[in-house]
C-alpha cells in the first residue's frame, strides 16, 4: 500500500473508530454514550453552527439526522486526519502501525456485528416495524408521510419482518468467526445498501447513521475487493486473507476471554432483552384493555366547541388519546388511565380530566366531560379485521374472492 492510500486508510480507521465510541446509540447495558459526547462535544458543535448563518440548529440534541450530528461527523472525521499526521511522525506508529490496524479493524467488526444483531433480532421479534396503530389504518393514505407508511406496510407483515431480520443476523453472526468474516461483511455491504437506500427512498431519519454503518463495512472490505472481483469477475482461483486478532494476542486463554466477554455483551444487547420478557413476538403483546379505534355513535352536548367535530377516536398503545375529526385531521393527547377517569394532556401541559365507562360486552367506550357538559359515545371497531391486517396468502389469482 502507498504512502497516501496508507495515511488515507488510516484516517478511515480512526474516524469509524471515533464513530464507535462517540456517535451516540441506544445501548440497553451501556448507557453513558451519549452523555459524554454532549460533554465533550455539544457547545463545539453549537459554536460551530452559530458562527455560519446557513447552519440551521433547532434541537442540540446530537441523534437522528440532526444538523448537530452531522457536525459530529465532520469534527470526527477532522480530529482522526490530525491525529493521524501526529502520529504519523511516531517510531511508534511506525513500527506497529500494521497490529494497530488490525485493532481498529477488530474493533469495527464487533461493533457491526453488535448494531446488525440488534437491528435483526427487532425485526424477527416485531419490536421494530411493530403492528400498525389503529389510528393510522383510519388515517387516509395520502395524509401519510412516506416513512410512517413503509413502518405501517412493513410491520402488517409478520413473515417479511422475519426474514429481513434474518438477511441481517445471519451475517452479522458470521463476523464473530474468521473464517466466514469476509463473507458475513460481503452480504452485510448488500444489505446494508439497500437499508441505506430505503431511508432515503422514504425520508427515515437514521440516514447518515445507517451511512456509517455501510461506510465501515466498505471499510472492512476494502482489503480483500481484489480477490473478490478475482474470484466472482474473473473466475480465479483465490484465497481470502483471515480478518482475526490472532496475531495480536498470542495468549489463547486471553484471546478467548476477551472474545467471550465482547460476544456476552453483544447478546445481552441484542437478545437477552427478548429472553428475559419471553416477548419474541410484539404483535402478540396484551394490550390496554382500552387499546382500540372508537367511532363516535351518539354525542350528547350543552355546546360542544365548534372544533369538536370528531368523528373517531383512538387510544394507542405508548399512553395517547387521539382524536380524528372530520376532515381526517388528527389531535393526540397523552393519556393516563385511571379508575374510571381519563387524565389528558396537550402539549402545553393543559390536564383535561374525563370520566369514562368501557362495556366489554360490546366493546363501547363512554366519555363524559362534566366541566364541558359533553358526552360521546364510542363503538369499538375491529381494526384487526381491516384487509391491512389480515395474514392472507394467495399462491394464485384465482384463489382472490371477487
Amino acid at each position: 500500500m502507498s504512502k497516501s492510500k496508507s495515511f488515507l486508510y488510516s484516517n478511515f480507521l480512526l474516524f469509524g473508530v471515533l464513530g464507535v465510541i462517540f456517535i451516540p446509540f441506544t445501548f440497553r447495558n451501556w448507557n453513558f454514550q451519549a452523555e459524554m459526547t454532549q460533554f465533550l462535544f455539544e457547545d463545539l458543535l453549537l459554536g460551530i453552527g452559530n458562527s455560519f448563518e446557513w447552519i440551521k440548529i433547532t434541537n442540540p440534541e446530537i441523534s437522528s439526522d440532526s444538523t448537530t450530528f452531522y457536525l459530529l461527523i465532520l469534527v470526527l472525521f477532522l480530529i482522526a486526519i490530525f491525529l493521524i499526521s501526529i502520529l504519523q511522525l511516531s517510531g511508534f506508529w511506525k513500527k506497529h502501525q500494521y497490529k494497530i490496524f488490525n485493532i481498529f479493524k477488530m474493533i469495527l467488526v464487533y461493533y457491526l456485528a453488535l448494531i446488525m444483531l440488534k437491528y435483526g433480532f427487532d425485526k424477527v421479534f416485531k419490536a421494530q416495524f411493530y403492528l400498525p396503530e389503529p389510528n393510522l389504518l383510519f388515517t387516509p393514505l395520502g395524509k401519510l408521510d412516506k416513512d410512517i407508511l413503509y413502518w405501517s406496510t412493513i410491520g402488517s407483515s409478520y413473515f417479511y419482518n422475519i426474514f429481513i431480520g434474518l438477511m441481517e443476523v445471519i451475517p452479522a453472526l458470521m463476523l464473530l468467526f474468521k473464517r466466514t468474516r469476509i463473507l458475513g461483511l460481503f452480504i452485510l455491504s448488500g444489505v446494508l445498501i439497500h437499508v441505506l437506500f430505503v431511508n432515503l427512498g422514504f425520508d427515515i431519519s437514521v440516514k447518515l447513521f445507517s451511512f456509517f454503518l455501510l461506510f465501515i463495512n466498505l471499510l472492512l472490505l476494502a482489503p480483500s475487493i481484489k480477490k473478490i472481483i478475482q474470484f466472482f469477475v474473473m473466475n480465479k482461483s483465490t484465497s481470502l486473507p483471515y480478518l482475526t486478532y490472532k496475531n495480536l494476542i498470542y495468549s489463547k486463554v486471553i484471546r478467548f476471554s476477551i472474545k467471550g466477554i465482547v460476544v456476552l455483551f453483544i447478546f445481552s444487547e441484542s437478545l437477552f432483552p427478548y429472553i428475559q420478557s419471553g416477548n419474541y413476538n410484539d404483535d402478540t403483546v396484551p394490550r390496554n384493555p382500552l387499546h382500540g379505534a372508537y367511532e363516535i355513535s351518539i354525542s350528547k352536548s350543552k355546546g360542544l366547541p365548534e372544533n369538536f367535530d370528531i368523528k373517531r377516536f383512538f387510544i394507542h398503545r405508548q399512553h395517547y388519546f387521539i382524536f380524528q375529526y372530520a376532515d381526517d385531521s388528527m389531535e393526540d393527547y397523552k393519556l393516563e388511565v385511571l379508575e374510571n377517569q381519563l387524565i389528558l394532556t396537550d402539549y402545553d401541559g393543559v390536564k383535561i380530566e374525563l370520566e369514562y365507562n368501557y362495556s366489554e360486552d360490546d366493546k363501547s367506550l363512554e366519555i363524559k366531560s362534566e366541566v364541558f357538559g359533553w358526552t360521546i359515545y364510542g363503538e369499538g371497531l375491529n381494526w384487526r379485521k381491516m384487509p391491512l391486517m389480515e395474514e392472507d396468502f394467495h399462491w394464485s389469482l384465482d384463489n382472490y374472492e371477487g
